[in-house]
């Protein structure tokens, strides 16, 4: 399910926690996108300062009046973005993006989170829940220093199991590992390094279970005119473009734009072609 027209909002920012060695939460008071968000929602923010496009950022949690951003600082934007004071005003565009589907209740859902890829999973865990679906999460990351988060899905009310690859917290396993052992799943979401959901995806399909995926690209506009950040998907998926091939097109696979066709995708839609991965 798509969400509602965006909203453009000044969003005041409220609190700034520094939550691990490169990560940060950021909370903002922004009535109209924090009631409007859903799971996979994201906002496109106006990092102040000198003029850059958009920041997409993924909703973590939301409350009332307010929600969160959980982010790794990676560039000029999130550094900028981490210093802000607290009561700065910062524009954004949002709740952008599709949703998760949510099961029958009785189902059991597995989240399978990787790294920084945790963000989409409270608000969903928290839709899951409320429809009475089990929920089951697996959390990884490279060490313990990177895990972020993981109070707060359980809190939302998840059963998580973490890993991480030195084993600094948990199992040392990969999350594709966990999710292996896990036989019980009517449904799998999966958010992470591209390497861990086409893994993941290919699980799916081996074992017949229903996969949806959030994923990440390079965003330009987070509008959908620029065509940046497409990946490949069979032909007829309905968030691909849908444009007839040319005469001269053997293709048999189409587009979709993440930022406005996603974040979310069935597993079975995405076509993990050499050329992409």
């Amino acid at each position: 399910m798509a969400s509602d027209a965006p909203l453009l909002e000044t969003a005041t920012l409220i609190s700034r926690e520094q939550v691990a060695p490169g990560f940060w939460c950021l909370g903002f008071r922004s009535p109209r996108i924090a009631r409007a968000a859903g799971s996979a929602s994201y906002v496109a923010v106006d990092v102040p300062g000198v003029f850059s496009v958009r920041l997409p950022l993924g909703i973590w949690t939301t409350r009332d009046d307010e929600f969160s951003l959980l982010f790794r600082e990676w560039g000029d934007r999130t550094r900028r973005l981490a210093r802000l004071s607290v009561g700065s005003g910062v524009s954004c565009i949002g709740p952008l993006g599709n949703h998760f589907s949510i099961p029958v209740k009785g189902s059991t859902a597995l989240i399978a989170a990787g790294g920084i890829g945790i963000v989409p999973f409270w608000l969903l865990t928290r839709e899951l829940r409320a429809a009475g679906v089990n929920v089951r999460a697996i959390v990884g990351a490279r060490t313990k220093a990177h895990l972020n988060g993981v109070a707060q899905l359980r809190e939302a009310g998840a059963d998580v199991t973490v890993c991480t690859d030195d084993g600094s917290e948990g199992d040392k396993a990969m999350v594709l590992d966990l999710v292996k052992r896990v036989h019980a799943a009517n449904v799998i979401y999966g958010c992470g390094p591209l390497g861990m959901l086409r893994a993941l995806c290919a699980h799916a399909s081996e074992n017949r279970i229903q996969c949806e995926i959030s994923m990440e690209e390079t965003f330009g506009c987070s509008m959908g005119t620029c065509w940046g950040c497409v990946v490949p998907v069979r032909r007829g998926s309905q968030q691909g473009s849908g444009y007839p091939p040319s005469p001269r097109d053997s293709r048999t696979y189409d587009f979709a734009r993440v930022c406005v066709d996603g974040t979310v995708f069935p597993a079975s839609d995405v076509l993990w072609l050499e050329a992409y991965a």
